[in-house]
């Protein structure tokens, strides 16, 4: 027989989408510190709005559907994506000013902590998901 291979739970799977937006954020905002050049900076406060829609009701969704159906394990991980959901929206109004102030150094600081808060509801997804066993 073929091992079952464990299961990505839902929300992680859709929280993907935002992550990655969150990540590249990053990214574009370390270029734009080096490059001094807008179009990084735009870049930036694109990527943030896209992943802001989209968490936002992501992460709504799931609080609700975790406290209704008592997924309490699931609750802290979501709570931990409400807390990264909240600093990115600081971190728009951030990105909404003029010049070499809108990304360095409060908004890069400030995409720095995201991404280490999203890596660690990585780990913390990962550890604290249940493995299914091989059926021999």
């Amino acid at each position: 027989m073929q091992a079952l291979e464990p299961r990505r739970p839902f929300f992680a799977s859709l929280m993907s989408f935002p992550a990655s937006c969150f990540v590249l954020t990053l990214l574009t905002d370390i270029v734009y510190a080096k490059s001094y050049n807008m179009a990084w900076e735009t870049a930036s406060v694109w990527l943030l709005t896209v992943g802001l829609l989209v968490a936002f009701v992501i992460v709504l969704i799931g609080l609700f559907q975790a406290f209704v159906q008592g997924l309490w394990p699931s609750m802290i991980s979501r709570i931990g994506h409400a807390i990264v959901l909240i600093l990115s929206i600081f971190n728009a109004f951030i990105h909404s000013r003029d010049g070499y102030t809108s990304v360095v150094p409060t908004g890069l600081t400030l995409s720095v902590v995201v991404v280490i808060l999203l890596l660690g509801m990585g780990f913390l997804a990962h550890f604290a998901t249940p493995r299914r066993e091989a059926i021999a």
